[in-house]
This record gives C-alpha cells, sequence and structure tokens, in this order.
C-alpha cells in the first residue's frame, strides 16, 4: 500500500468509526433515555423528583441537559443538591444529597429548619423531635427577613455552642426563646431556663464550670448568665 494511500484511508476510517459512533449516539433506538435511577433520597419521593427533573423520555441520553435537570429537582424542599449523570445506554441517576433539620422554627405554623438556618418545609408529626425556636414573628419575618434570618442562625449557633462548651445533650433542650428585650433563653425538658442574653457564647463554657462544681443540671434550675461577669443559680 501506497504511504500516501495510508494516510487517507486512515482517515477515511476515523470519519466512519466516528458516524458509527454519532449514529449509536444520538439516533440508535437502544441509547436513549428509558429510565431515572434516584440514589440517596429518603424524604423526597422519586416521582416528584423525576417531574422536576423534567427529562424527556425517548430523546437521546448525549442530548439530555443535565444542568436543567439538576436545577430542576433542587427545587424540592427536601433536597438540598444534585448532582446527574448518565449511565449508558438509557439511564439518568440523580445522586441526591437531602437537607438535615436540626430545629423547628414557630412562625405561623412549625417548619423544619436547616443548618443554615433557613426554614425549608412545614413539620409534621415524626418531625417534631428537634429543639424549638420561638421569639420569632412571622410580621418579623415577612417585614425584615434578613433580620429574622440572621435570630434564627445566631440561635443555632447558640445550640452548637452550649453543647460543644456547655455540656447540655440536644436531647435536654425543649426550647430556644428569642426576646427582643431579654436575648435568647433555653428551655430545657425538665423545666429548668438558661438565660443566655444577647451576646458573648463564651458564656456557654460557665455551664461547665458550675457542673463541675456541682450544679445538676437534671434538676430544674434557673441559670442567668446574661450578666457579663456572674452566673445566678436559683432552684425552680
Amino acid at each position: 500500500m501506497s504511504r500516501y494511500l495510508r494516510p487517507i484511508l486512515w482517515s477515511v476510517g476515523a470519519v466512519a468509526v466516528a458516524g458509527a459512533l454519532a449514529w449509536l449516539l444520538m439516533v440508535s433506538p437502544h441509547v436513549r433515555y428509558r429510565h431515572l435511577r434516584v440514589v440517596g433520597a429518603e424524604r423526597a419521593e422519586a416521582t416528584h423528583l423525576r417531574h422536576l427533573a423534567d427529562l424527556p423520555l425517548g430523546d437521546p441520553l448525549v442530548l439530555l441537559d443535565l444542568d436543567r435537570a439538576a436545577s430542576g429537582a433542587e427545587r424540592h424542599p427536601w433536597v438540598a443538591s444534585v448532582e446527574v449523570r448518565r449511565s449508558f445506554p438509557d439511564t439518568v441517576v440523580l445522586q441526591v444529597r437531602e437537607r438535615e433539620p436540626v430545629a423547628i422554627l414557630q412562625l405561623d405554623g412549625l417548619y423544619l429548619v436547616d443548618a443554615s438556618g433557613e426554614p425549608f418545609v412545614r413539620a409534621v408529626a415524626g418531625d417534631l423531635d428537634h429543639p424549638y425556636l420561638t421569639g420569632v414573628s412571622p410580621s418579623l419575618a415577612a417585614e425584615q427577613p434578613e433580620v429574622a434570618r440572621r435570630v434564627v442562625r445566631e440561635g443555632l449557633a447558640w445550640l452548637g455552642v452550649l453543647q460543644d462548651k456547655g455540656g447540655i445533650a440536644e436531647s435536654a433542650i425543649s426550647e430556644l426563646h428569642f426576646s427582643q428585650q431579654s436575648g435568647y433563653t433555653i428551655i430545657l425538658r425538665n423545666g429548668g431556663e438558661v438565660l443566655l442574653g444577647f451576646a458573648d457564647r463564651e458564656r456557654a463554657s460557665r455551664l461547665a464550670q458550675l457542673a463541675r462544681n456541682g450544679l445538676d443540671l437534671n434538676r430544674p434550675h434557673r441559670v442567668d448568665l446574661a450578666s457579663d461577669r456572674l452566673a445566678v443559680v436559683t432552684p425552680l
């Protein structure tokens, strides 16, 4: 075979292979979207996610707009993020990361709140085993939403600090109440109260010190940490 002819034949062959591959991926009925597989979703139903992803059944798998499908699926209130990938010959896979509720916000109803402080869905029976955040009025949320979000985020930060530095388990906390006059107050499941005030979350470490000095928070007390210099403990 002529050395001049060999490159031409290679080029023709490459074009033929590319054409066959293009036909296989775009025209062949065997490489078309037929199935949606959802991975990682427990609260978000697959049928709802399929509707939100809105992928045209029967379209060539390689032509599907996966970014649009991900954006659609992320409209589900339980979905934090979605990764979408093709699985040849006929399947799209939605890898779902769901929101994790950390508290319940009382507004005009009860709403689950994630770690970012955003209420994302109404709470129903079975979702209620979380600390309650109260004191944020519906009018504040409607008229000053950023202020309301800040109040919620600060409240979640207090909950985290109380568990990390204050020695109070999440299971012991019933409610975190916010007051525009006095700040945050923790209400324990046994009826005890811990007044935290507005600022300086390092005050929570005083609880651990009080416990080391004999304070038993398993019994109801009113602990006032709002002062900068001292803690006042009153049995209830």
